[in-house]
């Protein structure tokens, strides 16, 4: 399997400088007199909003919006171009795109996106609005209308999820103590400080974990250890604690086994990808993982398979199904194409275009 470096990114040796956080839309640009967000959705949902204001972030909320109505959240011009909202229903999946800020149960205005949990606050992720369409036009050459964000593009039904890996790996009906026989990809290995060595395996479904607790022979510990990320293997066990995204297992046999066209798709993801929308959203892919950063902040790490078809989307794939690792939805995007310098992918359901281009750095 093809080795990549992955090191990490610095923008402005490459002279990829990012754009100015909440800078003013330009004379061309779009002039707007607040934003409203409207509830085209069937159920009653809560609203919070973050955005740039005089050089800090601020995220404010809730607002409580019933079905089909709308709420302004913002009376004044819009100064920025892009601003990030969340909205949260009972049984509703809320589409984010792994921006974090900080929210609070109740009514609350925090300034300031990093430590929510040191000064008491929680964090949520969220998803950008982009105001950069053109408004209609105004004879006095002043805002004349506020910018729309309806809801429905980021917020749908739950739907039955793939469950308990315990279960995906044997079948329905499987629990703790099953036996198993699975194609995985090897993520890596991770020596904590007391000794104990703990090596991750991904699959569809989500994660497995072996460790060196006797419960697996030591020369399969040490087998995996030598190995590098994204190794395709096969492998049997026993499961013998189960989550929603994690097995503790152990192993009695593991063998390399040969790549699959998705197994080479995601050796080729291998890389540091940067938005060509967003120079501060980036990704890092190693194996079968992605972690995701939003400027210099790391949000997330997201467990990656390359499948024929990923949850209720349709169209004929291969798709790239992210799930995160403590937890969370499943993403799902179609890709379109995948050359040396470019990776255009289509979130879905909604069919929205996200093109990033390659930037790995150079030995020095």
């Amino acid at each position: 399997m093809r080795a990549r470096l992955i090191l990490a990114f610095l923008l402005a040796p490459l002279g990829l400088a990012p754009p100015v956080q909440g800078e003013a839309a330009g004379p061309d640009g779009p002039s707007y007199a607040g934003l409203e967000i409207c509830n085209d959705t069937a159920v009653p949902q809560s609203v919070s909003l973050a955005y740039r204001d005089d050089g800090r972030w601020m995220s404010h909320g809730w607002w409580a919006l019933p079905p089909e109505t709308c709420e302004r959240v913002l009376d004044d011009p819009l100064k920025n171009r892009f601003y990030y909202f969340r909205s949260e229903a009972q049984n509703w999946q809320f589409l984010d795109e792994r921006i974090s800020f900080c929210t609070a149960p109740g009514e609350f205005t925090i300034y300031g996106d990093r430590d929510c949990a040191i000064r008491g606050y929680d964090s949520a992720f969220f998803a950008k609005i982009d105001t950069d369409v053109p408004a209609p036009p105004s004879s006095s050459g002043q805002p004349v209308v506020a910018y729309v964000a309806r809801l429905s593009l980021h917020s749908r039904p739950k739907t039955g999820g793939a469950g308990p890996l315990s279960t995906v790996l044997s079948g329905a009906g499987a629990t703790a103590d099953s036996a198993f026989d699975q194609d995985v990809t090897f993520q890596g290995c991770e020596e904590r400080g007391d000794g104990r060595v703990i090596c991750k395996l991904v699959m569809g479904a989500g994660q497995l974990c072996v460790t060196n607790d006797g419960m697996t022979d030591p020369a399969i510990i040490d087998r995996l250890q030598a190995l590098d990320p994204g190794t395709p293997l096969r492998v049997s066990g026993k499961s013998l604690t189960s989550g929603d995204r994690v097995t503790f297992a152990s192993l009695n046999a593991l063998t390399k086994r040969e790549e699959t066209r998705h197994d080479l798709m995601l050796d080729d993801l291998a890389g540091q990808w940067v938005s060509q929308a967003d120079a501060y959203d980036l990704f890092v892919i190693e194996g079968a993982a992605r972690r995701n950063f939003y400027g210099s902040v790391e949000t997330m790490t997201e467990l990656l398979s390359v499948q024929t078809a990923c949850d209720d989307a349709t169209g004929a794939g291969p798709y790239l199904v992210a799930q995160a690792e403590d937890g969370g939805p499943t993403h799902c995007y179609r890709i379109i194409s995948l050359t040396e310098n470019e990776l255009v992918l289509s979130y879905m359901p909604r069919g929205t275009e996200l093109r990033y281009q390659r930037h790995d750095l150079p030995l020095n």
